[in-house]
């Protein structure tokens, strides 16, 4: 990343300046927002993935990363707004412009309450502090290992069996319950060797199929030092008793996945949360074609760029008490479809001296180079195709297990 970051402030923009957002996803729409609310109008989007003639967002142009080569950089003033994973900016497509910020005071103290502001307004807050908690080493450096989020698996078990699940749960023949109480050492064991967690994911298969979940998510809001634990569920379970108390609390965001008559309990859940005082957010899928096993032939570069632009290349998973970098890998790695890859999986159910344990956190969770899981992977960027969410079928896929597999 290039070395002259700075916060941006409105000051920075000059009369004649070009304005340019680095970025198309969530984010950079929100900073467009930001912007026009100032009266600082933004020449286009510049984004490394999206592609097409055009294109436009929020009626503003997104042209392709080539456009930069023709942008004098005296004039033109670039917010990087790149806000899915720190491992997709692209710093040497920006050392050529001494005026390059990120816009993370501009975000949080921007007002998003006017209509037609992009984002769920539920999202708006958890998107903008994500993208700072990317941006804090960048802006002032502290040697401190902060982890965004942390996808916490409490069961392989799912009430549908979507074919193309991008965790890869079609090919669960026997699902399990995690186990509790490895979970809990797991939990305590990395928690004491980083600086806090952002956010707690609650995942499954579908995390109300265990009903003993509840204890998890109170010893995830028992954790003080995170903003927030997130359940998401398909609408197919409601919970009851402990599991659905647990939910009431502050900290706790249930976001559903609305599959129309395949989430079957979807109206009597957000009823049941409303009436509890549960925060809730419902939303309609946008799957990409990323859920299947199977070697992919990829040059070195090829393989390098399906991770560095991998939408999920830093959601850590803490899965049967070992810890992977993606949600591909962990479930790939747990079904025996890959071949034996230590380097890319640390194991939690064992007790590691802290420094030891710190050191090879940051070591997964700074990784720059492809996994294992990367060759089987088909991709999730924003080139991969979309195709229709939770397509059924009866029986799990066929799985081949890896001989020497992890």
């Amino acid at each position: 990343m290039s070395p002259h970051l700075t916060d941006f402030t409105p000051s920075a923009v000059a009369a004649g300046d070009r304005v340019v957002v680095f970025g198309a996803g969530d984010v950079a729409q929100l900073t467009h927002c930001a912007l026009e609310s100032l009266g600082i109008r933004v020449a286009c989007f510049v984004d490394p993935l999206l592609t097409g003639a055009g294109t436009r967002l929020r009626g503003t142009e997104v042209v392709a990363t080539s456009a930069l080569a023709a942008m004098d950089p005296d004039s033109t003033c670039l917010i990087d707004a790149w806000d899915h994973t720190r491992y997709a900016r692209k710093s040497e497509l920006l050392a050529r412009f001494p005026r390059v910020f990120l816009g993370v005071r501009l975000l949080r103290e921007a007002d998003f309450d006017e209509s037609g502001a992009p984002v769920a307004p539920e999202e708006r807050g958890r998107r903008i502090e994500h993208y700072a908690a990317q941006c804090a080493p960048l802006l002032a450096p502290t040697g401190h290992l902060r982890l965004r989020s942390l996808d916490v698996v409490v069961t392989e078990a799912c009430s549908m069996r979507c074919v193309d699940c991008s965790n890869l749960m079609q090919y669960y023949a026997h699902p399990r319950h995690s186990d509790l109480d490895e979970l809990h050492t797991s939990l305590e064991q990395l928690t004491a060797a980083v600086d806090g967690v952002d956010e707690f994911r609650v995942l499954g298969g579908e995390p109300f199929a265990n009903p003993r979940a509840g204890r998890v998510i109170r010893t995830l809001t028992g954790f003080q030092d995170s903003r927030r634990v997130v359940i998401y569920t398909n609408g197919t379970i409601v919970p009851r008793g402990d599991l659905m108390e647990s939910l009431v609390h502050p900290r706790i965001l249930v976001k559903i996945t609305d599959y129309g008559e395949h989430s079957r309990r979807h109206e009597e859940l957000c009823a049941e949360l409303s009436s509890r005082g549960v925060t809730w957010l419902s939303q309609k899928p946008v799957w990409t074609d990323s859920g299947r096993i199977g070697r992919i032939e990829r040059t070195p570069q090829e393989l390098r760029r399906t991770f560095s632009d991998c939408c999920v290349n830093d959601l850590l998973t803490l899965l049967n008490g070992r810890l992977y970098l993606c949600p591909f890998s962990a479930n790939a790695m747990n079904l025996g479809a890959l071949p034996a890859a230590p380097q890319d999986v640390i194991d939690l159910r064992t007790e590691w001296p802290r420094n030891e344990l710190r050191a090879r956190i940051e070591a997964l969770y700074t990784r720059k180079s492809p996994l294992t899981a990367c060759t089987f992977c088909r991709g999730r960027d924003d080139t991969t195709p979309t195709i229709t969410p939770a397509v059924q079928v009866r029986r799990p896929l066929p799985l081949t297990p890896v001989k020497g597999r992890a």
